[in-house]
């Protein structure tokens, strides 16, 4: 079990540990990002790069230049002031779910090809957005962030970007699960039985392990596939948020690990003492 007693505290810090580490997943290249240049082209965005975080903790993103999108041919060094949008969705494929988003404002500017190259080499550069700029035809960019907002099921959160991402630096963490893990994290948790998943909403709705409710709604307008399912919205570092639809209502809730889970290994254990934990009588079974 967790080793405070106080419930209420241990929720308020694993809260706080999956906001902090749900903005980090989401910097680090998680999902999808998007680009609009406010003052250049208020009107388009640009879609197709990568994002991520460099070693040393700066946000970069990395494309192909397209003559069609005026943000990706602006000389090298130029600053363009732009909106962030990143956005990642749930890994599971019945649904299709919104987790959390990100949004900053902050100063692009586009690195000569010899800069690019250097960071390339020095093994800075995030892989997706190191397997763009490999072949020389990818453009990389800083981004420049002073705060970020991070939206998700329980609510807007502000954060300072260099306090979140100094943190990150300092102690060296690796978000998790990484692009590398997600699927595989995504099927541990998929393998564990529906009723258990159940059973772990309701013990975080009364307050039988720790978590949060997220929000719950009287379920209307329902599908069939979707009625009385429990549904993966999201797998952390520090627990899992689950969707269940039932016949009176929705809800998502946040089931919070005993510890962090920071490989595949990890979150099995973890899963498992979630399972033990709000069904006190089962076996684990994943």
């Amino acid at each position: 079990m967790f080793p405070s007693t106080d419930r209420a505290a241990v929720n308020a810090d694993a809260l706080a540990a999956r906001t902090r580490s749900m903005a980090h997943r989401l910097l680090s290249g998680a999902g999808s990002a998007s680009l609009l240049a406010y003052r250049l082209s208020p009107d388009e965005f640009t879609a197709s790069i990568a994002h991520g975080l460099t070693r040393s903790g700066q946000f970069v993103v990395a494309g192909r230049p397209d003559p069609s999108d005026p943000v990706t041919t602006v000389d090298a060094g130029e600053p363009i002031d732009v909106r962030v949008d990143l956005l990642k969705e749930s890994p599971d494929p019945a649904v299709r779910l919104v987790a959390a988003t990100v949004h900053a404002l902050g100063v692009l500017r586009w690195l000569a090809p010899g800069e690019a190259r250097r960071l390339y080499a020095w093994g800075e550069l995030p892989r997706e957005v190191a397997d763009l700029v490999e072949d020389g035809r990818g453009r990389l960019g800083v981004i420049d962030i002073e705060r970020v907002v991070l939206r998700d099921s329980l609510g807007v959160t502000p954060m300072d970007f260099e306090d979140l991402v100094g943190t990150i630096v300092n102690d060296r963490p690796q978000a998790f699960p990484g692009a590398d893990d997600e699927w595989n994290a995504y099927d541990l948790v998929a393998s564990v039985s529906e009723t258990h998943l159940a059973e772990m909403c309701r013990s975080v709705d009364t307050g039988a392990i720790p978590g949060a409710i997220c929000w719950r709604r009287p379920t209307m307008h329902t599908c069939d596939h979707t009625l009385g399912h429990v549904f993966l919205a999201d797998i952390d570092s520090t627990g899992v948020t689950l969707m269940s639809v039932r016949e009176d209502e929705t809800l998502a809730a946040f089931a919070a690990f005993r510890r962090p889970a920071t490989t595949l290994d990890d979150l099995a254990v973890q899963v498992s003492c979630l399972i033990e934990d709000s069904v006190p009588d089962s076996s684990p079974r994943l």
